[in-house]
């Protein structure tokens, strides 16, 4: 049976629940906002249940029943877990482990495929734990990297492919963590709904992204792909 005996929505699905509604109201309208299995048919394997899939309407599924989605890779254009809260150590690890295991398998055959994993609620958690757990798990493996991770409403970490040019660090693929006062999950929206969106302007980023002088002048911690060691920024005197 692919779609399981039917349940009343626990906690963590009415969250997922809400976060594919706010994503689908934002969305281009070409795309698809549900859950759903990525499947290889080459070797009859699939991802496991996605908690958010978002797909191209432009795409064929391959099985599909109200939000519920089956496609193969190629068709998959973001991917999002979401956590109610999560406590440091195994139980991060293993939400990140699990979330970068399935990007890298899409990645092999759609490496524009994009991962965040949302959490709602950060309790004791902090961006160095977060960046800790994502250097370790991805090695020095782009394909394992999670391009945005929110941690409850303040805090946001963010992958850049190739450094960013007022960080004053090398142009690597890198990680920034930021500390954002009630702005982390606009934010994490806001950098999904840019990388589904074709043609999106600077004066589109100016509405999407409102902090004065951008994000990076909140930046506090960060992690370099490949290396063992989570860093401050210098903070401005």
């Amino acid at each position: 049976n692919l779609i399981g005996r039917s349940h009343w929505l626990t906690d963590g699905e009415h969250k997922e629940s809400i976060l594919r509604k706010v994503i689908s109201d934002f969305a281009p309208e070409v795309y698809r906002v549900g859950s759903g299995f990525v499947c290889y048919p080459s070797t009859g394997e699939n991802s496991g249940q996605l908690d958010i899939l978002i797909t191209s309407k432009l795409h064929p599924t391959l099985y599909k029943s109200g939000e519920l989605h089956f496609v193969t890779p190629e068709c998959a254009n973001a991917i999002v877990e979401v956590k109610t809260k999560l406590a440091n150590g195994d139980n991060l690890d293993d939400a990140i482990s699990k979330l970068a295991e399935q990007i890298a398998n899409i990645r092999k055959t759609n490496q524009s495929c994009w991962a965040g994993l949302f959490i709602y609620d950060s309790g004791n958690l902090s961006e160095e734990n977060i960046l800790d757990s994502l250097q370790r798990i991805s090695g020095n493996d782009p394909l394992k990297a999670i391009n945005c991770v929110a941690l409850g409403e303040n805090k946001l970490i963010r992958y850049w492919h190739n450094g960013h040019s007022t960080s004053g660090l090398p142009n690597a693929p890198i990680w920034h963590g930021y500390e954002l006062r009630n702005l982390a999950h606009p934010y994490f929206i806001s950098n999904l709904i840019q990388h589904i969106s074709p043609g999106f302007s600077e004066e589109t980023a100016e509405a999407w992204f409102p902090i004065i002088e951008t994000k990076e002048v909140n930046r506090t911690h960060y992690a370099l792909l490949g290396e063992t060691r989570v860093q401050p920024f210098d903070r401005p005197r």
